[in-house]
């Protein structure tokens, strides 16, 4: 099993997004990619694993250094502590999969050089400022999705997996 230094930081953000268990959020857990379970002060909003907390809890986690990314959304906080996203790292054979908010993403590549972000949009789509903005070039991957396609999110999944350099499994 690969050493911490050596798995991946994966984010996966964009505009183009489905509920589809078989995409974004699930692209890269049978390869060994583990999602870190997230925070919320309010309700969860996505079928992430979230632990509920309290604001007060979530400010004295930001005080302690604990808070490695979050957002206010609709008047809650969310996002991912520390020791979250180091047990899913410990867990992980290749790596931590982060799907979710551009926001998010900008703020883990902000924190680790070797975070890959990949940003699902629509063909003619442009890249999101947010992103362009946030996060260095060598680490920013757009992806061109459509989304209905035959094998749209097959086709994803294969573009991310050749872009990490790893073997894609058929």
């Amino acid at each position: 099993m690969p050493d911490a230094e050596s798995k991946r930081i994966v984010c996966v953000t964009g505009a183009v997004w489905t509920g589809s268990r078989s995409a974004p959020r699930r692209l890269l857990v049978r390869e060994g990619f583990v999602r870190p379970t997230w925070f919320t002060t309010g309700r969860p909003m996505t079928d992430a694993d979230y632990r509920q907390i309290s604001d007060t809890r979530f400010h004295l986690a930001r005080a302690r250094k604990n808070v490695l990314a979050h957002i206010r959304y609709r008047g809650s906080f969310i996002g991912i502590m520390h020791d979250d996203f180091a047990a899913a790292m410990d867990r992980s054979s290749h790596g931590v999969l982060v799907a979710g908010p551009p926001e998010i993403a900008v703020q883990l590549a902000e924190r680790f050089a070797r975070a890959q972000v990949f940003a699902l949009k629509g063909p003619r789509m442009a890249m999101p400022a947010r992103l362009e903005a946030g996060v260095q070039p060598a680490q920013l991957h757009p992806v061109d999705v459509d989304v209905l396609a035959p094998s749209a999110w097959t086709n994803v999944h294969v573009a991310i997996m050749e872009m990490l350099g790893l073997p894609v499994s058929t």
